[in-house]
């Protein structure tokens, strides 16, 4: 769908909500259940400032697969969908889409049929001005549907797992229920695990996303953070300084990175990454090869379970850059 179909969409979805409006106006019953409703605020955890109001507790909710993917664990089902990789398993885990309704897909949505669904939220990647893969007009016009709520998008996965959860408990999950313990400490000891493997062996890690006109690394992603916390050493160049959060590296300069390890975004040993120059690294030709997400769940157990098959994984490794 173009720009202009979007706009038009905006259009259509406009004399949905002014039809909505004065449906309820003519309603003095719902006026009245609406004014005495119990009014809740949503104090984003992980944007200062950022207050989101409800005139009710909300229940219609639509959110981006970035969302569902972190909200499923906590119980939370969308009423419709929309957004980039719906169907990419690796990130989407065990939140099953079949039966749920779709209202866009990747950069485009349908405004209408996002508006005839009257949601009282929208969730997804973004800001306090809408989403981020959107246009600032059909920003305008989406949250004119319903408030925006954005994921948690900066700090450490810590931070970004107990905002998460925040979100989550405000929207009514049971962020105490057993499985959300469980993962919890499942991953504490995938932490503890991988801080052993990695003890007094120096290797050398590096997150990349290969391609065949460059190798774009993950320095300073909160993934390569958390490794290095835990006793990785974490090669390759810095982000630049705006704009793009990746690290580029011409392939010809990929050698002056050397890695015992490399973890390539969503990994798939079925289907692996092929150049010349990248078979040409140590790692590559070790097959010292693993994955990881620069996306995905934002759960305890999205990343208990990483943690745990990097650990077991990198058991088996050597040093060989």
């Amino acid at each position: 769908m173009k720009k202009t179909a979007l706009v038009a969409l905006g259009a259509a979805a406009a004399m949905v909500l002014a039809a909505c409006s004065t449906s309820d106006s003519d309603n003095p019953q719902e006026d009245s259940t609406a004014a005495n409703g119990e009014q809740l605020t949503l104090s984003h955890p992980s944007i200062e400032g950022l207050n989101i109001d409800f005139e009710n507790p909300p229940e219609t909710l639509v959110m981006d697969c970035y969302a569902y993917s972190s909200l499923h664990e906590y119980g939370l089902e969308p009423d419709a969908l929309f957004g980039f990789e719906c169907d990419n398993e690796a990130l989407m885990g065990n939140a099953d889409i079949e039966g749920i309704e779709t209202v866009g897909q990747d950069a485009e949505i349908d405004l209408e049929k996002l508006a005839e669904l009257r949601p009282d939220a929208i969730i997804g990647n973004g800001n306090a001005d809408g989403w981020s893969w959107f246009e600032d007009d059909v920003n305008a016009q989406l949250t004119r549907v319903a408030p925006f709520v954005p994921l948690p998008s900066e700090g450490s996965i810590d931070e970004k797992i107990a905002d998460t959860r925040e979100i989550a408990d405000f929207f009514g999950a049971d962020v105490e229920a057993e499985n959300i313990v469980a993962a919890d400490e499942d991953y504490e000891a995938a932490k503890e695990a991988f801080s052993e493997a990695v003890e007094g062996k120096d290797y050398n890690f590096l997150l990349a996303s290969p391609t065949k006109e460059m190798l774009y690394t993950g320095v300073g992603f909160a993934q390569a953070d958390l490794l290095e916390e835990l006793g990785a050493n974490i090669v390759g160049p810095d982000a630049l300084a705006e704009g793009n959060p990746w690290g580029q590296v011409a392939w010809e300069d990929a050698s002056t990175y050397p890695a015992d390890v490399i973890l390539v975004e969503n990994f798939d040993p079925e289907a692996p990454f092929a150049a010349e120059l990248w078979a040409d690294l140590p790692a590559v030709k070790a097959d010292q090869l693993s994955s990881w997400s620069s996306k995905g769940a934002l759960t305890s157990r999205t990343y208990a379970d990483w943690l745990q098959d990097l650990a077991d994984t990198v058991e088996t490794y050597d040093k060989v850059a």
